[in-house]
């Protein structure tokens, strides 16, 4: 009976009841995304840290923005000379290692990630020293000629853009910066700083962005793994002003940037929830204000105030459920066909939303608690001569 008067209290007022469904859909479907857009930037953080493994990189001190530094950084810049002196440290594996060219052609679309498009000049036949064991997914992965380019699926995908949208394959021809390249190589999956790369000759990359003389970083490779520390070391007694980073110095700095993040994010994700629990508590109040004569005569025949509590807990609990599950739809959209490009994959939003569905529980008993306090409170006498 009393679940019979909580849905007839959500039928009765059908607008009301849909409104606030979708209200609560709103905020979770948001509070997914916000999650999802959270995974997707630590998983391209730590894609983007675990390539370095193994990996030296030498740069020139540059003010920290805020972003991971301790990554190739467009603004460093080395002479020639000082490349080379680095590259013929001792202990280093010369030819996984090489002197680089970082230079932005599109500008990020999100903050603390990589360009959308980024020029990287490297020596031909040391490409294993950026790309380590990457895969093309069609062409070759080296560079053979001068007018040579290899091209990662988002700047592939960028070009299919400005060319009016023909597909950039291997054999196009594609221009940085007023130079034509022929594409040879189309990378696989791979995180943006490398999915993003169009990849060119140094002497190239050094013409076209007149960088003669001068790269922007070193990216060097130990023979032994164990060597790493003491290069590090002698690297940083024989040269001053550069800034020496290892995968443990990235992984150090990428956890701080991500406990800053998750922080941020988490205060986000809690806002929607208290969101959604007012949402709820508003509706369900005013309910029980229209339900007082019948919540009176509940309590007149003997009704427990317990069982009184279930009732407006249980219409609170299924008003969260029913938004929630009505969420799952519009979240799946947006990581298939909207933001496919920020958003963690179907599973992972899959995951989360099942937890989200748990947590739909504790929203609707947080919300009923002023509305149950309300009606365990109704005077039956009084509720009997209500209106």
């Amino acid at each position: 009976m009393l679940w019979d008067l909580a849905w007839k209290n959500i039928w009765r007022r059908k607008l009301r009841s849909l409104l606030t469904i979708l209200g609560v859909a709103s905020a979770v479907q948001l509070y997914l995304m916000v999650h999802g857009v959270m995974g997707t930037y630590t998983g391209e953080i730590t894609g983007q840290v675990n390539a370095f493994a193994g990996k030296i990189v030498v740069q020139q001190q540059v003010e920290n923005g805020g972003g991971n530094t301790d990554l190739t950084s467009a603004a460093s810049s080395l002479t020639g000379k000082t490349a080379e002196a680095l590259l013929a440290v001792d202990g280093i594996d010369r030819q996984s290692s090489s002197a680089m060219i970082f230079v932005p052609i599109a500008r990020a679309v999100m903050p603390y990630i990589p360009p959308a498009v980024v020029a990287v000049g490297i020596e031909p036949g040391h490409e294993s020293a950026y790309l380590g064991t990457m895969q093309a997914v069609s062409g070759r992965l080296r560079l053979e000629s001068p007018e040579d380019a290899i091209l990662g699926q988002g700047a592939a995908e960028y070009y299919r853009k400005e060319s009016g949208g023909m597909p950039i394959a291997v054999g196009a021809t594609i221009s940085v910066g007023g130079r034509t390249m022929n594409v040879v190589g189309i990378l696989g999956d791979a995180p943006q700083l490398f999915a993003n790369a169009v990849i060119l000759p140094l002497p190239t990359a050094q013409s076209v962005f007149d960088r003669a003389g001068t790269v922007s970083s070193v990216i060097l490779t130990a023979r032994n793994t164990e060597d790493v520390d003491s290069i590090k070391a002698a690297i940083l007694d024989s040269f001053s002003g550069l800034t020496v980073s290892t995968q443990d110095d990235m992984l150090r700095s990428a956890s701080t940037l991500l406990g800053v993040m998750r922080a941020f994010m988490g205060v986000i994700e809690n806002s929607i929830m208290v969101v959604a629990v007012v949402v709820v508590t508003i509706v369900v109040v005013v309910s029980v204000m229209e339900a007082r004569r019948e919540i009176g005569t509940l309590r007149a025949v003997g009704a427990r105030r317990w069982r009184i509590f279930g009732m407006v807990a249980g219409q609170s609990i299924v008003l969260s459920m029913l938004g929630t599950m009505v969420a799952l739809p519009i979240a799946l959209f947006f990581v298939q066909w909207g933001m496919s490009e920020y958003l963690s994959s179907i599973p992972g939003v899959l995951q989360v939303w099942w937890q989200t569905l748990l947590t739909a529980v504790g929203v609707g008993l947080a919300a009923s608690l002023l509305p149950a306090w309300q009606a365990v409170r109704v005077d039956p006498l009084e509720s009997l001569r209500y209106e």
